[in-house]
């Protein structure tokens, strides 16, 4: 199969160029003509001797035609297919693939067992996933291995993750009695707001208790004899206070971008971040953009911006704003979701040549109580 071509070339008197083709004897399968430029479409094997006889007109190839033209794009874009059809037998491969295995359960230690059983079996990540048939196999003999540990066990497949759900055998111990307990006081400070569930309330809003004093019992009393033993469960609010020193320097350092930016690639595994250029400025902001996530591993696009280092100086208001909430976030470390900040006070403020030292009175409504277990005497009855 002869290779055909498209050539490119200048040419101002069109007849005169035709009959030069045809006194060259040289086979035109079509031909055309626009804004001074002639097209030929013509056999490739011509194409040696325009250039050796009709030298002045500098002949280009524009397009390569049939199998020649596909064979010529697959060299052009030899990487792109490269690329391609390594990433579908990557894809045919990890799509049999294990990327994940979730053990279902809440005890510890029963998801320890299973993972080494599993691992015995071959079950393990980036292993290739086993068939139902298998898999139903294997269930069963782990299930046969430990009959008074597992009642019940199950494989879900799902895409590239294995779900494996367990129920345990359980004994249930019938001799246990129900604990008896109290609700204390962790810290003093005046009631606010009481949430009981179980036991007798001892304390009323407003009152003041200590840490250590009893605000909610688990022996419950009609008539000054013990009705019923439970576990006292509620929570009980107070309001406490707490007086924090701060010193805050009216000079400080800010990071101001400067516009420069650079890129770079971040890997993630299991948390941990690695980054494929080193850094390339001292000083600057990072923001990552995430382009590929397989389950643990993501892979990010980071843009590094520039900055650099200015200082600038609080004015008085500034700089007390700036205590009172410093003095607030050191509160806030010790205090759980629960616990609010209701108020707050400015005590004291000395300004020195280059800081300001403040006392700052904070009152917070906090949850004081907790639950202490305790223990009846054998000779104590419960009508």
């Amino acid at each position: 199969m002869n290779k055909i071509i498209w050539v490119k070339s200048k040419c101002d008197d069109y007849y005169k160029f035709i009959n030069k083709l045809q006194y060259l004897r040289i086979n035109i399968i079509e031909i055309k003509y626009e804004n001074k430029n002639i097209y030929l479409k013509i056999e490739a094997k011509y194409l040696e001797k325009l250039n050796k006889y009709l030298v002045s007109y500098k002949f280009k190839v524009v397009k390569e035609l049939g199998i020649y033209n596909i064979i010529n794009k697959i060299k052009k874009n030899y990487i792109y297919l490269t690329s391609l059809l390594i990433g579908i037998i990557l894809f045919i491969i990890m799509s049999n693939m294990i990327f994940k295995i979730n053990i279902i359960h809440e005890n510890k230690e029963i998801r320890e067992l299973i993972k080494e059983e599993l691992d015995e079996y071959g079950i393990k990540v980036l292993s290739f996933k086993k068939s139902y048939k298998e898999l139903d196999k294997i269930k069963q003999e782990i299930l046969d291995k430990y009959p008074d540990k597992l009642d019940w066990m199950e494989f879900e497949i799902d895409g590239l993750i294995i779900n494996v759900r367990i129920e345990e055998r359980i004994i249930t111990d019938t001799t246990k009695d129900d604990k008896v307990c109290d609700i204390v006081a962790v810290k003093s400070g005046i009631i606010n707001d009481i949430l009981i569930e179980n036991g007798e309330i001892l304390v009323n809003i407003n009152d003041y208790v200590k840490e250590g004093d009893t605000l909610v019992t688990g022996i419950v009393k009609y008539n000054e004899e013990e009705k019923r033993l439970t576990c006292a469960s509620g929570e009980i609010y107070a309001t406490t206070w707490y007086t924090v020193n701060v010193k805050i320097p009216f000079n400080y350092n800010e990071y101001i971008e400067t516009g420069k930016k650079k890129y770079n690639i971040i890997w993630e595994n299991n948390g941990n971040k690695h980054l494929l250029l080193r850094e390339r400025f001292t000083n600057y902001n990072s923001y990552l953009k995430n382009i590929l996530k397989v389950f643990d591993f993501n892979l990010y696009l980071e843009t590094e911006m520039e900055t650099e280092k200015v200082t600038k100086t609080y004015t008085e208001e500034e700089a007390l704003e700036m205590g009172i909430n410093k003095a607030i976030e050191n509160i806030k470390i010790n205090l759980s979701d629960k616990d609010e900040i209701i108020d707050k006070k400015v005590l004291k403020k000395v300004v020195n040549d280059s800081t300001m030292d403040i006392e700052v009175f904070i009152i917070v409504k906090e949850l004081i109580s907790t639950q202490k277990e305790i223990i009846i005497e054998q000779d104590e009855g419960i009508d």
